[in-house]
């Protein structure tokens, strides 16, 4: 759902696009300057781009659906002609859980997009990493390969190295290949055998990418546990 909260005529805007990454959360609503800009965004989903005026101190809350629910107030600045990401991330936990009760982790994650074009023959890409189980006390670092499928991964350099929960974005840029194809690909950090223990949930399989493109690759945890413990999400950034 794409909302525009900018001022009829003005020359100074925001964009801003928000992510559900948490996975107990149920659905998410999102209200800024008190107004509800979206509404039942499902785990695991992004939305569009929105337009809201730059500004600092800016009220944003997030109320979440699922089985324990949570009214997270917070603030937040945005600067003009900017793109941002917010996740919602880490676990709304269950201060009634029995035995133990589960503390929440429940924050937001906001960062900055890049909306430059890469080079003529290229596609640029960030990968994050928002399993919130894998977190400070149990943080399960990560690699992750761009390459055409199939291409051996062993004795390769990752693209992305020791990725943990919330790491800091980053984007590289990957030439694509004549026929487009190129596959995103997550392993234990500093394995030997990236191959064999390439971790399937965070495979993305063949993506056909063109050249110009702009893209964010999201790892998230899968409540559901099935096929794999862990999912994904492939965010448009540009073209």
């Amino acid at each position: 759902m794409l909302f525009v909260l900018a001022s009829c005529g003005s020359s100074t805007r925001s964009f801003v696009r928000i992510v559900n990454a948490s996975p107990d959360a149920g659905t998410i609503d999102v209200t800024i300057n008190g107004n509800k800009i979206v509404s039942a965004l499902a785990y695991g989903a992004g939305s569009n781009y929105f337009t809201i005026g730059p500004g600092t101190n800016i009220d944003f809350k997030i109320d979440t659906h699922g089985t324990v629910a949570l009214s997270f107030p917070t603030k937040i600045t945005l600067l003009d002609k900017t793109y941002y990401t917010i996740a919602a991330v880490g676990i709304v936990g269950d201060p009634t859980h029995i035995p133990l009760p589960i503390p929440s982790t429940f924050t937001i994650l906001q960062t900055t997009d890049d909306h430059t074009a890469p080079g003529s023959t290229d596609v640029k890409i960030r990968v994050l990493q928002l399993d919130p189980y894998s977190d400070a006390t149990n943080p399960n670092p990560v690699d992750a390969f761009i390459t055409p499928p199939a291409t051996p991964l062993n004795n390769t350099a990752p693209n992305f190295s020791n990725l943990t929960f919330q790491s800091p974005a980053s984007w590289v840029s990957v030439v694509v290949p004549a026929d487009g194809n190129l596959e995103i690909r997550v392993a234990p950090a500093g394995s030997s055998d990236p191959d064999g223990l390439n971790i399937p949930g965070w495979d993305s399989q063949t993506v056909l990418f063109k050249a110009g493109q702009v893209r964010t690759y999201v790892l998230l945890n899968n409540p559901a546990g099935t096929p794999f413990p862990n999912q994904t999400l492939m965010l448009n950034d540009l073209n």
